[in-house]
């Protein structure tokens, strides 16, 4: 179970790196590098994503925290799919979204991913024991 969860940290480390950028719009256009060349690479890039997938179809197990990573994170893709969306393909963004979208991000806001999700996660494993 913990080298399940120690992939599981390191892969949320990969996922909050490539996403790392000074403010959240530099975030949504790296994003929008991998959207652009297809959905798919989008998806694949959000490896946790698949990862929570994975785990819940190999151990056959639903449990509320595997429920809850896999809404969250499915909210976070989803979210930047559509601010992708707005700000680059349709260039129809409201000015003070725009204008938090452009302030500095902290560099432990990338971080809130690898400090919840891997709990969460062993709390799913831990009733498998």
């Amino acid at each position: 179970m913990l080298q399940i969860i120690a992939l599981f940290v390191v892969l949320e480390f990969l996922e909050a790196y490539w996403q790392r950028s000074d403010t959240l719009l530099g975030s949504l256009a790296k994003s929008y590098f991998f959207y652009n060349k297809s959905i798919f690479f989008l998806l694949f890039m959000h490896i946790g994503y698949l990862y929570t997938l994975y785990i819940s179809l190999a151990f056959n197990l639903l449990s509320w925290a595997l429920l809850a990573i896999l809404v969250l994170k499915s909210f976070d893709v989803l979210t930047k799919i559509y601010l992708m969306e707005q700000i680059f393909v349709k260039q129809d963004i409201d000015d003070g979204l725009l204008e938090i979208l452009e302030s500095k991000t902290p560099f432990w806001y990338y971080l809130i991913g690898v400090s919840i999700y891997p709990y969460l996660m062993y709390i799913a494993l831990a009733d498998l024991l």
